[in-house]
C-alpha cells in the first residue's frame, strides 16, 4: 500500500467535503475534474477478493450521498434515458461472470460496473435539472483535462512527470521511455482523452456568454490539441481529426470560425516547425508498412477478431468467459516470429488493443451485441436531441456527441482501462441525454431562449417529445 497516495487521498476527500458543504454545486465541479484528471494509482487494497478502493469510486458515493441528500421533494422527475439498456448490459456480464472460469475477478468487474457506470450515470441524471448544473459540470471536467494537459507539457519540455516526484505509485507503460502519459497510464489512453475533451471546450467557447470565459475555454482547445500531440499516439490523432470534422459539420457557423483560426495555426505551426509535420507523416507511412513495428501493431488490432472468435468457440459462444477474464488469458501463441507483436513480448500476454474484441471474448455474442444495442441508442439521442436543438443549445449538444462518437471509435483500437475516460464519456452522455430538462426548465422559468443559427425556433416540449426513444 502506497503512503503518499493514501495521504493524497484524504487530501482530495478533505478538499471535496469541505467544498461540498459550502456549495453542492462547487463540490460537484471539483469532483467531476478530479475523476478525469486524477491517476489510477490512487487506491489502496481490500482483504480477501475485495474489489480496491480507489479515489474516484470514492469520490462518486461521495457526491451521490450529497447529491440525494440535498435533493429537492419537489423536484420534477425525468425519466432516465437508456437506463434498461445499461441495467440489462450489466446484468448480462454478470451472469457471464457466474458461469465465467474465475468467478472472483469476474464478480469484481460487475461491481466496478455497478458504480463506475450505474451508479455514476444516475448521479448525473439525478443532479442535471437546469443550466445552473450544466455548466458547473463542465467546467470542472474542462479544468481536469487542462491540469491533466499542463502536466504533459511539463512533461514534454521538462523531461519529468511531477506525479513521479511525490511518489504516488504511477503505472504507466512508457514504451521507449519517452512515452508522454501526464496522469494517465498509457499515451494512447491520454490522447484520446485530449481528443475527446476538445470537441467539449469547443462547445463551451460558444455556448457560456462571459467573454473572459469563452476565451479560457478556447484556450483550453488549443492547450488539448498541443497534448494530443504529444501523445504521438496515430490513434488519438485521428480521433482528434474526426473530432474537428464532426464539430464543422454540427457545430454551427460560429464554431466553424474558430475551426478556421484553428486551421490557419496548425498550418503556421508547420510551417515554423517543419519537424511536426515529419513526425506525423512518418508514422501515417510506418502505419501501412508491414516491415515495421507501427504497421504490424495497426494489422495486430484487426487480427484480435479472429483470435476473440476462435478462443470463445471453446467456451461459452453466448455468454464467453466472464469479464476481466483476459488478464490471465496467454494468448501469445497466436503470434509468431521475430518482431511480432511488441505489446505481447512486454507484458507476457495479449494485449487488447481492441476493445470490442476484448468483450467479445470476456462477454461473448450476447454481450458485445448488447453494447452495440447500448451504444447505437445513445448516439440516436444524443443526435436527435442535437437535431431538435437551437442556437448555442444546439453547439453544447454537438460538443457532447462528438465527445461521445470519438469514445466508441477510440474502442476500436485500443482497450480502455483508463477509468478517467470512461468517467468523461458517461458524463457527457448524462448531460446530453438531460439537456431537453434544462431547456424546459429555462422555460418553464420564464428564461428568454437562446439565439438561433438556424431554421425556425422549437419550443421545450417539441425536443422532449422527439428526443425520447
Amino acid at each position: 500500500m502506497n503512503s503518499s497516495a493514501i495521504i493524497f487521498i484524504v487530501l482530495a476527500v478533505a478538499w471535496v467535503l469541505r467544498t461540498l458543504r459550502k456549495d453542492l454545486r462547487s463540490g460537484l465541479c471539483l469532483i467531476f475534474g478530479f475523476l478525469v484528471f486524477l491517476p489510477t494509482s490512487m487506491r489502496f487494497s481490500l482483504p480477501g477478493a475485495l474489489p480496491e478502493v480507489t479515489v474516484h469510486r470514492i469520490l462518486i458515493v461521495i457526491a451521490f450521498l450529497f447529491v440525494i441528500k440535498n435533493r429537492k421533494p419537489n423536484r420534477i422527475k425525468w425519466p432516465v434515458r437508456n437506463l434498461t439498456l445499461i441495467l440489462l448490459f450489466g446484468l448480462e456480464q454478470f451472469v457471464s461472470g457466474m458461469l465465467g472460469n474465475h468467478f472472483i475477478t469476474s464478480i469484481k468487474g460487475c461491481i466496478n460496473y455497478g458504480i463506475e457506470t450505474i451508479l455514476f450515470y444516475l448521479l448525473i441524471s439525478e443532479y442535471v435539472q437546469g443550466e445552473d448544473d450544466v455548466v458547473p459540470l463542465l467546467r470542472g471536467i474542462s479544468f481536469g483535462l487542462a491540469g491533466v494537459a499542463i502536466i504533459a507539457v511539463v512533461e514534454k519540455y521538462m523531461h519529468f512527470n511531477p506525479l513521479d516526484k511525490v511518489n504516488l505509485g504511477m503505472v504507466a507503460f512508457k514504451g521507449n521511455g519517452a512515452d508522454i502519459t501526464s496522469t494517465y497510464p498509457h499515451r494512447i489512453l491520454f490522447g484520446y482523452a485530449m481528443a475527446m475533451g476538445i470537441p467539449m471546450v469547443l462547445a463551451l467557447s460558444i455556448y457560456v456568454q462571459d467573454v473572459s470565459s469563452k476565451r479560457i475555454y478556447y484556450l483550453i482547445a488549443l492547450l488539448l490539441m498541443a497534448a494530443d500531440y504529444f501523445s504521438t499516439s496515430r490513434g488519438p490523432w485521428l480521433g482528434l481529426i474526426l473530432a474537428l470534422l464532426g464539430m464543422a459539420v454540427l457545430g454551427g457557423p460560429l464554431l466553424r470560425r474558430r475551426l478556421f483560426y484553428i486551421g490557419i495555426l496548425t498550418s503556421t505551426v508547420m510551417l515554423v516547425r517543419p519537424g511536426v509535420w515529419h513526425t506525423i507523416d512518418d508514422l501515417y507511412q510506418q502505419t501501412f508498412s508491414t516491415n515495421s513495428e507501427k504497421g504490424s501493431t495497426y494489422s495486430y488490432r484487426w487480427e484480435l477478431w479472429g483470435v476473440a472468435w476462435k478462443e470463445l468457440n471453446k467456451a461459452n459462444l453466448i455468454l464467453g468467459y466472464g469479464p476481466l477474464t483476459t488478464e490471465f488469458m496467454d494468448l501469445s501463441e497466436n503470434w509468431s516470429g521475430e518482431g511480432s507483436q511488441a505489446s505481447i513480448a512486454q507484458i507476457g500476454h495479449t494485449s487488447w488493443d481492441n476493445n470490442y474484441a476484448c468483450d467479445l471474448i470476456e462477454l461473448g455474442v450476447l454481450g458485445l451485441t448488447m453494447e452495440c444495442v447500448l451504444f447505437l441508442a445513445i448516439a440516436i439521442v444524443l443526435l436527435r436531441i442535437w437535431w431538435n436543438c437551437e442556437g448555442r443549445d444546439r453547439t453544447l449538444m454537438a460538443g457532447v456527441t462528438v465527445s461521445c462518437l470519438i469514445f466508441m471509435y477510440s474502442m476500436t483500437n485500443v482497450f480502455i482501462f483508463a477509468p478517467q475516460l470512461k468517467y468523461l464519456f458517461w458524463s457527457l452522455v448524462a448531460v446530453g441525454s438531460n439537456l431537453p430538462h434544462v431547456i424546459s426548465n429555462r422555460h418553464s422559468h420564464g428564461v428568454a431562449a437562446p439565439m438561433t443559427t438556424h431554421g425556425e425556433g422549437i419550443i421545450a416540449s417539441d425536443v422532449l417529445t422527439e428526443a425520447r426513444i
